[in-house]
């Protein structure tokens, strides 16, 4: 069960947000002697794990404990390869495991195998089930499904056909934003106000795989389709790419996560209702401090909450999320995302008419 008290952002803004090298390489001796910490990434083909969670990880973790050898490794969607490369470093000599899981059940043999080691493992984004897991610094993504399904809801008519595309079976936080998502939608499905036409788990969130499906549904469906609730932004441009080849891309609204590049530009569009937003530069250095209290024996300061699973009240970061439609991306503005985490305005403005300009003024 899920306690959460939120504090104040500000507290986790502890970095600049400059790019830095993805990878480390140490001997067994320099990790003993520095401190070291592995950061290991799911996938690639979400842009946040490469372009904001790492290099703002690192950053954060060498300004609190200046030394610390920080090791970035991605399994690219392979749970067996992240297995290898948590157990790699482990005989390298890790303190701390900072794991974003590929799957949720599988990495609980990998903080089995460090607890055994006596090296406590961070879930980070992503809660490892059934395993004595240390610590756990996420966004409240059952807060995510709903904020979509929300944002769904209040913009489609009463019989509205909808569609819902998950994440990866195998992620936690799928599991969780499907959880908000049927929360808001299910009594709308049996008072008849909503119609579900289809619902299908997209593995490793892949953008390519939720095209697919969005094609067979609007195959299946012949092209009854008002509103598709997507997980996050990455499925959503896939699941546009669909509906634009049908004619239907703006028509009918789809909703993602992640204030990413492509999000923000599908917004500002209107082909993508909603993006929720979850600030990541909160997130890496949350997840540094709790790393960086561990090196130096101390009791993380910073845990707000506590989230069971399955087998330990797992003491927890946890991090608020706000929905993002074309009357308040101009936020993302004003808060430095943009120019910090996109590229800038040129970037996201690249190829968009003028006319989406409007959006991003106060």
């Amino acid at each position: 069960m899920r306690k959460v008290t939120i504090f104040a952002l500000a507290a986790f803004l502890m970095v600049g947000f400059a790019l830095s090298s993805s990878y480390a390489t140490g001997s067994k001796e320099a990790a003993a002697s520095t401190g070291m910490v592995a950061f290991l990434l799911p996938e690639n083909v979400t842009p946040r794990w490469e372009g904001s969670d790492a290099p703002i990880f690192r950053q954060a973790i060498e300004k609190l404990v200046p030394g610390v050898q920080v090791d970035v490794l991605n399994a690219l969607n392979d749970p067996s390869k992240q297995q290898a490369q948590a157990e790699a470093e482990l005989t390298k000599g890790a303190k701390a495991l900072v794991i974003a899981a590929v799957d949720q059940k599988a990495a609980a043999v990998i903080v089995n195998e460090a607890k055994a080691q006596g090296v406590p493992v961070i879930a980070y984004d992503r809660l490892i089930r059934n395993s004595p897991l240390a610590y756990y610094v996420s966004f409240d993504s059952v807060a995510v499904g709903k904020a979509e399904a929300s944002w769904m809801s209040d913009h489609t008519q009463n019989g509205a056909r909808l569609v819902i595309i998950d994440g990866s079976p195998t992620d936690d936080n799928a599991h969780l934003v499907n959880q908000g998502i049927h929360a808001v939608l299910d009594p709308l499905f049996a008072s008849k106000a909503r119609t579900l036409v289809a619902e299908e788990w997209t593995p490793g969130w892949d953008p390519t795989k939720a095209q697919n499906e969005m094609e067979q549904i609007l195959t299946k469906s012949n092209n009854q389709v008002d509103g598709v609730v997507s997980a996050n932004d990455g499925m959503a441009g896939g699941i546009i790419a669909a509906l634009k080849a049908q004619g239907m891309s703006g028509t009918v609204k789809t909703t993602g996560q992640d204030a990413s590049l492509e999000g923000v530009q599908n917004v500002l569009l209107g082909t993508q209702g909603v993006t929720v937003f979850k600030d990541f530069r909160l997130q890496a250095p949350a997840a540094a401090q709790i790393a960086a209290d561990i090196l130096k024996g101390q009791t993380p300061s910073n845990v707000n909450s506590s989230v069971n699973n399955g087998q330990v009240d797992v003491p927890s970061v946890m991090l608020p999320v706000v929905s993002i439609d074309q009357s308040n991306v101009h936020l993302l503005v004003s808060n430095g995302w943009i120019d910090s985490q996109l590229g800038g305005m040129d970037k996201v403005l690249y190829g968009l008419p003028d006319s989406v300009r409007q959006y991003l003024k106060k």
